[in-house]
């Protein structure tokens, strides 16, 4: 008898083995299949992801079929083996979840999309699959949270390392997906509403001037008024800072003492300089305020974009013809729109007429972008590149969706703690009245020890050089040379923000070549420094300010800058960190 109960347990140890053996092929083929998704939905291939999702499905489906055999949870309650049998069950249960109820659902809608039926037809967007979107993904999300829920109560003390190591893997994954998805889902809930499917949106559209920098970009040029109406984009009203009144006694909003004593007062008076904080809120309430006041109508958010961004997104529809003759073009959009077009029209109309062709070039760029010219894929890719650079930047007067919008990249603010990145902030802003940016060139480094020491201190370095020479300083229009000095030298402030819960310890400037320290303060929870440069033509000089922060927890360290007209050179010296 004892013989036969051996023999009994071995073909028992036998059978669930192979049927361990069986669903870890599965599970590792739906490892696979995942890391096929997420390349599908990158490529925005929606009938790919219904056939992997279909495959994603089989292959969890069979894995928890090996797992649910009654010889597998009996083995459950054997010593030691039981409970790696136990885990990989319950893992395989809740991958099962996901792509039953969290991918399919989503595959499902997608596979009946393309690529054509999210692009806009006659300047509508068709707001049904964003709809459809939605639904699923809020199915997705609550499967998701309840997977990562599950997985994250698994047991996996008296594991062997590899189930161990899986279990430990997949928890992390689904809370990183949960959580993603959670955000998108954030997001479609109310974007129908944002492109006015419960009535018109209106929407200001500020064009920046990268040749005159602000910390958020460059001022505020050009604007334009985009009214939304059940997916229906059209244009409005067209106007420049110099369409709104220029009283230094009347502010568009309260003035902010601390906020004038850092920037300028004329923030508040001055629509072109509402973007001089580099806190994308402010700019565009302020904007807000100056339009509702000056011009009239409501005003549900606003969206700010620079020429370079522009480059990008022609990029993806192609050059555009102008009323004007002009062609513009990835490659010429930024000569073209912020210092050629200065040496074409001089005089006392000037400013007049460079207004008109801002406005000119944002009505043709629109109507391209509206008018199904371009691939959609591309222009997503370029929009997201403008995002991430911190060139396109949105701001909702709806506090449900901006409480959305200020979790993501696009609302233009400032981390308020360390817990994702440790980011310091680098930001500068002409102060010569001039168009005079188009040849600086700007570089900054921070050196820190935040991965090697308990209180870590950031040294932040500032570079400015000037690319004008006095033979083209000779020939510069007077609308482009500062208004102060001409082309002799021009002004520049910058603003060093370190990280929150640090201090300001100390400073360093280039004082032979007309750099100074100006003032030090706090903004937006964190310390700042503000500096004044002044440079000759092809002069260079730099600042620096060092922070201290406490004992405590930082994320990885990130350097941000005021997106310029070229590009900051930005340099991370970090030992220890990943």
């Amino acid at each position: 008898m004892l013989v036969g109960l051996v023999i009994l347990l071995a073909i028992a140890g036998g059978w669930v083995g192979s049927r361990a053996l069986a669903a870890k092929a599965e599970l590792e083929k739906a490892q696979t299949l995942v890391g096929t998704l997420k390349s599908q939905a990158t490529a925005m291939d929606f009938t790919g992801l219904g056939t992997t999702s279909t495959k994603l499905s089989a292959a969890t489906g069979k894995a928890v079929d090996q797992a649910h055999d009654p010889l597998w949870r009996a083995a459950e309650v054997v010593p030691f083996a039981g409970a790696n049998l136990t885990a990989v069950r319950q893992m395989a249960e809740a991958i099962d979840v996901v792509a039953q109820d969290a991918v399919a659902p989503v595959a499902t809608v997608a596979s009946g999309l393309s690529a054509a039926s999210l692009k806009p037809v006659d300047g509508k967007i068709n707001l049904a699959p964003i709809v459809d979107l939605n639904a699923a993904l809020t199915t997705a999300s609550t499967a998701l949270d309840s997977a990562a829920a599950s997985v994250g109560a698994i047991k996996l003390d008296g594991t062997i390392d590899e189930v161990s190591a899986a279990g430990t893997k997949l928890s992390t994954m689904l809370d990183g997906a949960a959580a993603t998805i959670g955000e998108v889902s954030s997001f479609t809930s109310v974007a129908p509403a944002m492109m006015g499917a419960s009535g018109p949106r209106n929407y200001i559209l500020i064009f920046q001037n990268l040749a005159e920098t602000t910390a958020l970009g460059g001022t505020a040029a050009a604007l334009t008024e985009v009214t939304v109406d059940d997916g229906s984009i059209s244009i409005g009203r067209q106007a420049s800072s110099q369409s709104f009144v220029r009283d230094d006694a009347q502010s568009a909003v309260a003035e902010d003492p601390k906020l004038s004593s850092l920037f300028t007062p004329l923030m508040f008076t001055r629509l072109n300089l509402a973007t001089s904080r580099p806190d994308f809120p402010t700019a565009a309430q302020i904007t807000q305020a100056f339009w509702q006041r000056d011009l009239g109508g409501t005003v549900d958010g606003v969206i700010s974009i620079d020429p370079a961004a522009l480059a990008h997104m022609l990029g993806a529809t192609g050059p555009v013809t102008m009323s004007t003759g002009d062609v513009l073009s990835k490659d010429n959009a930024v000569s073209l729109l912020l210092n050629e077009i200065y040496f074409r029209y001089q005089g006392k109309d000037g400013p007049d007429q460079t207004d008109a062709f801002f406005a000119e070039a944002a009505k043709t760029m629109f109507d391209a972008v509206t008018n199904s010219q371009g691939d959609p894929q591309d222009m997503l890719k370029a929009v997201t590149q403008g995002v991430t650079e911190h060139r396109i930047m949105a701001w909702s007067a709806h506090p449900d969706e901006q409480k959305i919008l200020e979790r993501t990249p696009i609302a233009g603010i400032l981390p308020t703690t360390n817990s994702d990145s440790t980011t310091t902030g680098v930001f500068f802003r002409d102060m010569s009245a001039s168009k005079l940016d188009f040849y600086l060139e700007t570089a900054a480094t921070l050196s820190t020890n935040v991965c090697t020491a308990e209180t870590p201190t950031f040294t932040t370095k500032a570079n400015l050089r000037s690319t004008l020479t006095p033979e083209l300083a000779a020939k510069l229009p007077g609308y482009v040379a500062s208004a102060p000095w001409g082309a002799k030298q021009f002004r520049t402030e910058v603003f060093v923000y370190g990280h929150p819960g640090t201090t300001f310890v100390s400073s360093s400037i280039d004082s032979a070549k007309g750099a100074d320290l100006e003032l030090t303060t706090d903004d937006l929870g964190r310390p700042v420094a503000r500096f004044s440069v002044m440079l000759k033509p092809g002069q260079s000089s730099a600042v620096t300010a060092v922070f201290a922060g406490p004992k405590g927890t930082y994320a990885a360290p990130a350097l941000q800058t005021t997106p310029m007209l070229h590009p900051t050179t930005v340099t991370l010296d970090a030992p220890g960190c990943q």
